[in-house]
């Protein structure tokens, strides 16, 4: 009788120290102060890229092409064109273009830009969204501000080369005898942190 007397006591000691030990597990977690972390992320404000030619470090734009009707854009255009293979080109978009666009020949409009990595990266992968192209050109029927299709060309660590074009939803664009092609607006724009 006495052996089990000073098993229950040895058992009902261990239940308090279990009891004891929860409870004070419990009451450090409750007893802490709740630390809420707030993470920001950085604004982006949308941005007109102005410079023309090659923009070297910054982002901006390349060169505007009238080039030959693409049936595979989505092919043709994910890989670095040569403006001497367009009808007409400019690396400017307020200027006349070299060359001489052929009449009743279909093309499409092509414009190369290039854009830096701390305007079209976000640490960890390229954001084709954080830029865009849009075009104006009457004679086309190009509606003002015609957001252009985007077709990536290359990314490097710190700088990605697009493609945008306007290929007339498949058909290409021709034009008359004696007829030109005004492109009246190119804007380029890259939302940068702000």
């Amino acid at each position: 009788m006495k052996k089990n007397n000073m098993l229950k006591g040895i058992g009902m000691v261990a239940t308090i120290g279990c009891f004891f030990a929860i409870g004070v597990l419990v009451l450090s977690n409750t007893m802490q102060p709740v630390v809420e972390q707030n993470f920001i992320e950085a604004s982006r404000e949308r941005i007109l890229v102005t410079g023309d030619g090659n923009p070297g470090d910054a982002s901006g734009l390349f060169y505007i092409m009238i080039y030959p009707h693409s049936a595979d854009p989505g092919t043709d255009y994910a890989s670095n064109l040569s403006n001497a293979s367009a009808y007409e080109f400019s690396d400017v978009g307020d200027e006349e273009g070299t060359g001489t666009t052929p009449k009743d020949t279909a093309f499409d409009i092509v414009v190369k830009v290039g854009v830096t990595d701390s305007d079209g990266y976000n640490g960890s992968a390229w954001q084709d969204a954080w830029h865009y192209v849009w075009m104006t050109c009457a004679d086309l029927s190009i509606s003002a501000d015609t957001n252009t299709t985007q077709q990536t060309i290359a990314e490097s660590a710190n700088y990605g080369w697009f493609h945008y074009y306007m290929n007339n939803g498949g058909s290409g664009y021709t034009i008359s005898e004696n007829e030109v092609v005004n492109i009246t607006s190119i804007k380029f724009y890259v939302y940068r942190e702000v």
